[in-house]
């Protein structure tokens, strides 16, 4: 597999620094959000990088990034407000610039939060929206998700940093019902279940990837 190459997004804040996983292939990619950048969250997250890993694993191009103010990132944080149009400046980086025609949004923790509200103001294009361990007491998460897409949601039981009674009960009132997935005795980072979150994307991406012809 080749090295990630680094890329430059033109963001509204100024340039982020991101990673781009190239594949042979540009029918389908993901983009992955990474956690709190106040909470040290940056694009390097081990979480954020089992994800893409997965992803280039199944044939399927890459982009992850920092958020304005983090690493080489420019501009400040936002409080999730700026953050939102960085995940939007990097949707366009996929689709415009590496020729994505579909794309799968991530995002762990406060990412999921960003790509949610992100996948919510923007749904073309989006093959389907990833929230592991949403921080949904850190957003305004909404009622009811576009149905361009379908929804799946990974959360461990004993999450540390996200209720997981919240999580739950959003995921159980939220329109249209998503996929929910709960990983009993994890943790917000998923110690020791890396392997299993591994396995379960792989399976749920499966019908995407049989669409791009790579199932």
């Amino acid at each position: 597999m080749a090295q990630e190459q680094k890329v430059s997004i033109t963001g509204p804040a100024g340039m982020l620094d991101g990673r781009w996983q190239v594949a042979e292939q540009t029918q389908l990619g993901v983009l992955m959000c990474h956690p709190h950048p106040l909470f040290h969250g940056t694009m390097d997250n081990k979480v954020v990088t089992t994800v893409t890993r997965t992803a280039a694993g199944l044939g399927l191009p890459t982009l992850r990034f920092n958020f304005r103010g983090v690493g080489n990132s420019e501009g400040v944080h936002d409080k999730g407000v700026g953050e939102q149009d960085d995940v939007l400046a990097a949707l366009s980086y996929a689709r415009n610039e590496l020729g994505w025609q579909k794309v799968i949004l991530a995002g762990f923790s406060f990412g999921a939060g960003m790509a949610c509200l992100s996948a919510c103001r923007a749904p073309e294009g989006i093959a389907a929206l990833v929230l592991l361990a949403p921080a949904v007491h850190h957003f305004d998460a909404p009622n009811q998700l576009p149905y361009e897409f379908e929804t799946f949601i990974y959360m461990g039981d004993a999450d540390e940093v996200v209720p997981f009674d919240e999580v739950s009960d959003w995921a159980e009132r939220v329109v249209p019902t998503p996929h929910y997935q709960v990983f009993c005795e994890g943790s917000h980072f998923f110690h020791g279940r890396l392997t299993d979150l591994k396995a379960s994307l792989q399976e749920d991406w499966t019908p995407l990837l049989k669409a791009v012809g790579l199932g």
